[in-house]
């Protein structure tokens, strides 16, 4: 099997590994796609004509690479000497019976909580700004920098309310398991409606009426749904949609939305994904703040 394996030209490189908890970090790391586990006696059951298997460990996260790579994989294990004596296992990590609602609805609340912070938080604004009541608060003694982040606060409330009765329900209701810490949850929740509110707010510095914020919210927010791997994942896009999705703070929160609930990831796993929210966060404020220096 190894040497069929190094003799086709669909894989470039083949590593061997004792541990098989280096292979399973092999997977989560995306270093390799696919680890096959021969038992010990592999060899001498399949010599002696009974039943042998093999182990295909297969990264679900670029799923098309995966089912093709499962064909090829398939079909040389079948081309030995007694194919009908060879099984291929697959197994599935995370979510062994692949349901579904254990994948869509912990999406759902980084998708609403996107919705409804950038939603409230832009139209607000602009509609001070319609009535001049927006105008009178650049004038008074408070800066644009103590404006912005009061506008904030309401998205922020808003975002872990609505975060929290879907939390509940998830686990409630239907029952999608929850391995992670609630502590983890809640600091990168208020995190990323910190950071949609900041990108609502820096609609709003653009808008001058409710009409032009509600279209320039729904410009920004289907393009950002649609690259968070809420419905296609990221890995499947092609790579410059897989790039522009790293300034798309719903794509991070996914995916440590993902890790909590089915992966048991901790605080320091989840610091890279945080970090690029925290990132867009800034420069969001710091863009809203100078249009409202500018208009003051």
């Amino acid at each position: 099997i190894i040497s069929r394996l190094r003799g086709s030209s669909t894989f470039r490189r083949i590593t061997f590994e004792d541990n098989p908890k280096a292979a399973e970090e092999a997977v989560n790391r995306q270093k390799v796609l696919v680890v096959m586990h021969f038992q010990n006696d592999f060899s001498a059951k399949v010599e002696r004509g009974v039943p042998a298997e093999v182990q295909l460990l297969l990264d679900g996260r670029r799923s098309n690479t995966a089912q093709i790579l499962t064909q090829y994989v398939q079909q040389i294990v079948q081309g030995l000497r007694t194919p009908s004596r060879v099984e291929v296992e697959e197994l599935n990590w995370f979510n062994p019976n692949l349901d579904f609602r254990w994948f869509i609805l912990p999406n759902l609340i980084g998708t609403i909580n996107f919705m409804m912070g950038l939603i409230i938080t832009g139209l607000t604004v602009a509609r001070e700004r319609e009535l001049g009541t927006f105008d009178q608060m650049l004038v008074s003694p408070a800066s644009p920098v103590e404006i912005a982040c009061g506008k904030l606060i309401p998205g922020c409330v808003v975002g872990l309310v609505l975060g929290t009765i879907f939390f509940f329900s998830i686990i409630g209701f239907f029952k999608v398991p929850f391995v992670g810490s609630v502590a983890v949850l809640y600091v990168t929740m208020l995190l990323f409606s910190l950071s949609v509110s900041s990108m609502g707010l820096m609609v709003s510095s653009f808008a001058s009426t409710q009409q032009q914020a509600f279209l320039g919210c729904f410009t920004l927010a289907v393009p950002c749904i649609l690259l968070s791997g809420f419905m296609t994942p990221v890995n499947n896009m092609p790579m410059f949609l897989q790039n522009l999705s790293q300034l798309n703070p719903l794509r991070h929160f996914i995916v440590i939305l993902q890790g909590l609930f089915l992966k048991d990831i901790t605080m320091s796993a989840a610091l890279d994904s945080s970090a690029r929210i925290a990132a867009i966060t800034a420069v969001s404020m710091l863009c809203a703040i100078w249009m409202f220096k500018r208009k003051a």
